[in-house]
């Protein structure tokens, strides 16, 4: 026998052993342990021991979308259409080593939860008028509003322009073409774009990936501030004939005009315009009825939105959970990964908003520093936090840990929207934990 067959038996054999002998997972805890009914989907996190990464969470014997964390922690994306009466959820997990206990996840028709909100009150009213004319809140958990409160000359209705916050829910709408097979984030442009508009050589090579994550090296062009006399077309050739700033690929530098080109890109592969592409994949699955990029012909793809807090809600509740609202999948599982996984690294930066405490940027979002957090006042999350701030203060973001999403919404600058973001984080923070099962 020659002495790779016995190498391969032994494999075999140790594999089949080390199998045989895994131990089985077990679950602690799950929370959410009890939710509402009709909520929408959210992320059930899992605690426990012995997960593998092949692990698979079933709820009443139906397998869920799982998502490995570590081996003693695992998410589960549970959609709407199990919460929609009262009901026990079984909840268990598994894989080759054997199956998990049972435990309950109960869905109830009453409110679940007694938060606390008298603190957060006070600090929003604090701000009205000392800082800003008026604010809007939104919190969402496990797939409900926790909180929605307006202050000053706002109400929980008001629709304002979100400037840079516009970047996340662009970029989650052109990575839908990404799971359609339309798009490849790492092909040049030009063979997208060749036909809808002239790509010079020297910008052949930026991909899609490039320019959504500000390293293309593209310069900003006064065609962005222009919705009635140029279109979205010759906008997107005239940023393509200006100068580079640097080779694409090896700088980083924050701007709209590369998510411009991108809105090109989209127009060129669907033969859509961005807003009929937008709402198809966007609006309508998600219900979305104020936020919008206006009726023109040049939308801003990077900073030109509007909205209010409702329904950039559910845009980040769409992506919390996976990319899955209510039982739609908006996204996929790698492109919700993909979202994650920074883009700007150890880049050289040409220019960057987010200083030392937005350090890391992929796809719209920027990544909160874990050393800034870590060096605020308690309790905060240990991280993953993924924001979307916008020049007018329009502040939302994602706890990927402690599993909610905000928005702060107001018409100021981005500085008022973070010290505000910085005052509350705590409060709110402290009422999740109060609440933590539910």
């Amino acid at each position: 026998m020659r002495m790779s067959s016995i190498i391969l038996i032994v494999l075999i054999t140790l594999i089949h052993f080390f199998t045989a002998h895994a131990q089985s997972p077990k679950i602690y805890s799950i929370n959410p342990s009890t939710v509402e009914v009709g909520a929408t989907a959210f992320p059930l996190v899992i605690e426990g021991s012995n997960f593998a990464k092949s692990g698979q969470v079933r709820i009443n014997g139906v397998n869920v979308e799982t998502y490995f964390l570590s081996w003693n922690r695992i998410k589960a994306t549970v959609t709407s259409d199990l919460l929609s009466n009262p009901s026990i959820l079984q909840v268990q997990v598994i894989q080759r080593s054997g199956k998990s206990n049972i435990k309950n996840l109960t869905v109830v028709s009453g409110p679940v939860g007694s938060y606390d909100w008298s603190a957060l009150n006070a600090k929003l009213m604090s701000f009205v008028p000392s800082l800003v004319s008026g604010l809007t809140l939104q919190i969402t958990r496990n797939g409900r509003t926790i909180y929605l409160r307006a202050f000053g000359d706002q109400t929980v209705d008001s629709v304002l322009p979100i400037a840079s916050s516009t970047k996340m829910p662009s970029a989650l709408a052109i990575l839908t073409l990404v799971d359609e097979g339309r798009l490849n984030l790492d092909t040049p442009i030009s063979q997208y774009l060749n036909g809808y508009v002239n790509v010079p050589p020297d910008k052949a090579s930026i991909t899609v990936r490039m320019l959504l994550n500000h390293t293309s090296g593209l310069q900003q062009n006064d065609c962005l501030n222009d919705q009635t006399s140029v279109t979205l077309r010759e906008c997107v050739q005239r940023i393509l004939n200006s100068p580079l700033q640097f080779t694409p690929g090896s700088r980083f530098s924050y701007g709209g005009a590369s998510f411009q080109v991108a809105g090109g890109v989209v127009e060129a592969i669907t033969g859509q315009s961005w807003n009929e592409f937008f709402n198809r994949k966007i609006a309508i699955p998600l219900g979305l009825t104020r936020f919008t990029y206006t009726n023109t012909q040049n939308p801003r793809i990077a900073g030109g939105a509007y909205s209010d807090v409702g329904d950039y809600s559910k845009i980040m509740q769409a992506y919390l959970a996976g990319g899955v609202y209510g039982s739609t999948r908006i996204l996929s599982r790698q492109m919700y990964y993909e979202m994650q996984n920074d883009q700007k690294r150890d880049l050289p930066v040409v220019n960057s908003p987010g200083g030392d405490v937005l350090t890391g940027y992929s796809f719209g979002w920027w990544h909160t520093s874990l050393t800034y957090l870590q060096s605020q006042p308690q309790p905060q999350t240990p991280g993953p936090e993924l924001s979307d701030q916008g020049a007018f203060g329009c502040t939302p973001w994602v706890d990927l840990h402690y599993n909610y999403t905000a928005i702060l919404l107001i018409r100021d600058r981005t500085s008022s929207g973070t010290r505000i973001w910085e005052a509350i984080r705590p409060l709110i923070i402290e009422q999740i934990l109060a609440n933590s099962q539910s």
